[in-house]
């Protein structure tokens, strides 16, 4: 019996004990649980704010470049326009130079035939020349080429003079030309150094403005991406365009030149053959003629596609994103190292490395007397070099991702006329893909 008691109380006392303790411990650990959630929804409403904050960042940040790209897209107007203009003004200085020169001989020569002139009228004077009133031809004309033109006009000259004098005139009418162009030259390249002063002040006040809004960047230690071909890169590529017209315009010159030899020879020797067959035309008769072979195109168009790949992106507007709102060409991308070929027949005017472009080559073709220009850009290698003439379809390189690129691919414009960037327009480019 004790037993049993004994054993009725420790139940009892264990229920109490039971009873009592649970409600306080229950409610301890749910107070936990409610610190512990609103801490981790602290802690959330703080990462979504540090998250916003992030992004707010990356917002402004992303504008800031933006901003910048769009500055550049100005600014690479700009500096192509400056050097656009430097290249007129050397054009300019170069006809000026060839003008004076023309000028000089010119006046050489006129020296020369007013001598003989002189001679001549004097002759005339002595024999025969009584009946002519020299005073009046003499002290009426201004100079001596209106005293020639009243001789002419009144046939005082005799017919085997007449050529000299003439000759004389038609030099000083081209002098008189030379002399008008000259003056056109010279008030042509007044108003191209005006226009270079008003361009290069607008280029370096956007560049100040450029570099204003880099160095807040910096300070800011945001990282940004540069699209401009600078104005030293743009001189040098155009310069290089002029040795390459040239250049191109002598192959054509000397390949036309060995056409005509050949024609020449192959038509010497068909004559030959000729003759040679009249002596045996009943044998010849007999012989079945050839049949002619007609020869093949290089080409389906005036300009061929340079590469393989998908087209990832067309000639057009684009976004200003990438620091362009005009795409000047268009974007082939397939694996590095895909060969690249001319797209027609031309000299090499740049081959190697430079500012946005990366490796790239630029050709220079003249077609039918007009220029056009094709550029490859981005390239893993270059086979070519600069005032190296190629054939359409030649190798000039690898496919790559150098220089302002996120991907391997191939950027390929074509230019009519002189090479001409433009970042925020078409500009003298016109859409390759027309060509293909």
């Amino acid at each position: 019996m004790v037993n049993l008691k004994k054993l009725a109380a420790t139940v009892t006392l264990g229920a109490l004990l039971i009873s009592g303790t649970t409600p306080g411990y229950a409610a301890s650990l749910t107070d936990k649980q409610k610190k512990v959630q609103q801490q981790q929804q602290k802690n959330s409403g703080e990462q979504s704010k540090a998250n916003a904050s992030i992004q707010k960042r990356e917002q402004a940040i992303s504008k800031e470049q933006q901003e910048i790209n769009k500055l550049d897209a100005e600014l690479q107007d700009v500096i192509n326009d400056v050097a656009q203009k430097k290249a007129e003004i050397r054009a300019t200085q170069q006809k000026i130079a060839t003008l004076q020169k023309q000028i000089k001989q010119y006046e050489a020569k006129m020296k020369a035939q007013e001598e003989l002139m002189k001679e001549r009228m004097a002759t005339m004077q002595k024999n025969g020349g009584g009946s002519i009133d020299w005073a009046e031809f003499i002290f009426g004309s201004k100079d001596f080429g209106d005293l020639l033109t009243r001789m002419i006009t009144a046939g005082t000259i005799q017919e085997n003079d007449k050529q000299i004098f003439e000759e004389y005139q038609a030099t000083k009418e081209k002098l008189a030309k030379a002399q008008a162009e000259l003056k056109a030259e010279r008030d042509a390249l007044v108003k191209q150094k005006e226009e270079l002063e008003q361009r290069q002040k607008t280029l370096n006040k956007k560049m100040k403005e450029r570099a204003a809004k880099i160095k807040k960047l910096n300070a800011e230690k945001v990282k940004f991406e540069s699209k401009l071909m600078s104005l030293q890169e743009m001189e040098s590529t155009l310069k290089s365009q002029e040795k390459a017209i040239k250049a191109e315009m002598e192959a054509q010159r000397r390949a036309a030149e060995e056409a005509k030899r050949a024609a020449a020879a192959a038509a010497a020797a068909a004559k030959k053959e000729k003759q040679q067959s009249s002596n045996s035309s009943a044998s010849a008769a007999s012989t079945p003629a050839a049949t002619p072979v007609a020869s093949v195109p290089a080409s389906g168009g005036m300009f061929q596609r340079p590469s393989g790949g998908r087209l990832s992106q067309g000639w057009g507007a684009a976004s200003g994103a990438n620091g362009y709102t005009f795409h000047n060409g268009i974007d082939l991308a397939a694996p590095v190292g895909t060969p690249i070929r001319a797209s027609q027949t031309g000299t090499v005017t740049t081959a190697g490395w430079g500012g946005a472009y990366g490796n790239h080559v630029i050709i220079t073709h003249v077609l039918n007397g007009q220029v056009w220009t094709t550029v490859y850009a981005h390239m893993s290698s270059v086979s070519v070099s600069a005032g190296q003439r190629v054939t359409q379809g030649q190798h000039i390189g690898g496919m790559g991702s150098t220089g302002n690129s996120t991907g391997s691919h191939l950027h390929f414009e074509i230019h009519r006329g002189g090479y001409s960037y433009s970042s925020s327009s078409a500009g003298n480019t016109v859409n390759p893909a027309s060509f293909f």
